[in-house]
């Protein structure tokens, strides 16, 4: 495996225009399977840089490369680095490439390469809600050039689980950008489960980029009991700064498959992601060695893990019952 990392750094007004540019550019194709080859070149589009996005784009990567031994795979990273105005002009460059496909993590990033590359496949690496987001017909059977995997959790779950875990709280307070189609749909399903719970409120706080993380985590101190994060990888990118937040207010944390060992944050509930990138490259594997991507389903993680961040634990005024700690990976 060969891989170039690049991220990418564009003036406002440059990456205005790309991204102008960019919507009205769209290759035209069929999405059909690259013809066979001894080496292959993958573009890789990331939203933004966290451990959690990182680990998994790396195991797309080496499962990837190892599914499709002795054939050379050589990756070409490039990070948006959560600025979400730099995404198009990334798309852009990908879509003038000679990659013979793409693989692409975080929502808005996979919307906007689908609308630039027709003819190429791309694979989809932990995304939310192909369907719902356009990209797909199906999970089943996609019908045009994106597959890969998701990663979606229902929020009902995540919180079956949080309110075990006393005091249960009264108000749970969420950070998520709006503009991510993905996070539209997760935080719809977050208030349906909250309403279904007597006495239990749900404290919005809305951000347009990774800058306004901190000040999105400053937003629900004194409004909300507890904090849970939805699969928003530019919220992943600050996650850092929502775990000092609440560690100052004593305010639980808990993440939907985002890393727990960063500080302050009490628990991640959501799928293995390393193992959501392999899904992506069981089905990038199949479509560059000849199967339509329109025919190959996306990947899906079975069950959800609990870990628990023990320095928070011990930090903080709560209780998480043993049946919880004897199925959870606590570090």
């Amino acid at each position: 495996m060969v891989r170039v990392s690049r991220s990418i750094r564009l003036s406002a007004g440059l990456a205005a225009v790309l991204l102008v540019a960019a919507c009205g550019t769209a290759s035209s194709g069929t999405g059909s399977s690259p013809a066979a080859k001894d080496s292959y070149r993958v573009g890789v589009l990331q939203m933004a840089e966290a451990t959690v996005l990182d680990d998994t784009v790396t195991a797309f990567e080496h499962k990837l490369s190892a599914l499709l031994a002795p054939k050379k795979v050589a990756f070409e990273l490039k990070n948006a680095q959560g600025d979400q105005s730099l995404v198009g002009g990334i798309a852009r460059d990908f879509a003038g490439s000679d990659d013979d496909a793409f693989g692409v993590i975080g929502t808005p990033a996979v919307i906007a390469l689908a609308q630039q590359v027709r003819d190429r496949p791309i694979f989809a690496i932990a995304m939310g809600d192909p369907v719902g987001s356009g990209v797909a017909k199906s999970l089943t059977t996609p019908g045009g050039n994106v597959t890969g995997s998701i990663d979606y959790v229902d929020p009902a779950l995540l919180l079956d689980q949080i309110l075990k875990i006393a005091p249960a709280p009264k108000r749970i307070g969420t950070v998520y950008d709006p503009s991510n189609k993905n996070m539209q749909v997760w935080v719809d399903a977050l208030r349906k489960a909250v309403a279904a719970h007597s006495g239990l409120s749900l404290v919005e706080s809305s951000i347009a980029g990774a800058a306004d993380v901190p000040s999105g985590a400053r937003g629900l101190v004194g409004r909300s009991d507890a904090i849970l994060i939805g699969p928003d990888a530019t919220v992943f990118a600050g996650l850092a700064a929502v775990g000092s937040t609440a560690a100052a207010a004593r305010l639980p944390v808990y993440v939907s498959g985002g890393d727990a060992t960063v500080p302050g944050i009490l628990a991640s509930i959501g799928p293995d992601y390393p193992v959501v990138g392999e899904l992506a490259a069981a089905s990038a594997a199949k479509v560059l060695t000849g199967t339509k991507p329109g025919e190959v389903a996306f990947g899906q993680p079975n069950g959800v893990e609990f870990e628990v961040n023990k320095t928070t634990m011990d930090s903080l005024p709560v209780t998480v019952p043993q049946d919880i700690l004897a199925k959870a990976v606590v570090k």
